[in-house]
């Protein structure tokens, strides 16, 4: 059976969108482009383009990313992922493309499902 990916990473969701909340705010000056950054843009557009032709991901989260990309620039949405990954290092592993996924669905405005959502069937027990 598929897990989708608001089910798995429904925690680090959570954790992603408070991280980035309000992720694309204008009220300082942009940060200056830098070598890392550009990086880091190459990969996540790389991890978006996968996401949004991946069977696995949840049509919610590529609704929500899509949004994203063509509301924002690649270096908005990736100074935003840098900033949530900075105030908490030890949670996002860069090198997990799942975690990825979650930090950029998190800066991109995705609402993490609480366990037992209306609709969800409950589990069953063995």
């Amino acid at each position: 059976m598929k897990q989708r990916l608001t089910k798995k990473f429904a925690p680090l969701l959570a954790i992603a969108a408070c991280a980035g909340a309000p992720a694309f705010a204008q009220d300082a000056a942009a940060p200056a482009d830098t070598e890392q950054t550009r990086q880091h843009a190459v990969q996540n557009m790389s991890l978006l383009i996968s996401a949004l032709s991946s069977e696995q991901v949840d049509e919610q989260v590529k609704n929500v990313l899509m949004g994203c990309i063509y509301n924002n620039s690649m270096r908005q949405i990736t100074v935003a992922m840098d900033k949530a990954i900075a105030a908490d290092p030890a949670r996002f592993d860069r090198a997990d493309n799942g975690v990825m996924l979650g930090v950029m669905a998190g800066v991109c405005g995705l609402q993490a499902q609480p366990q037992g959502a209306p609709g969800e069937q409950p589990a069953q027990p063995r």
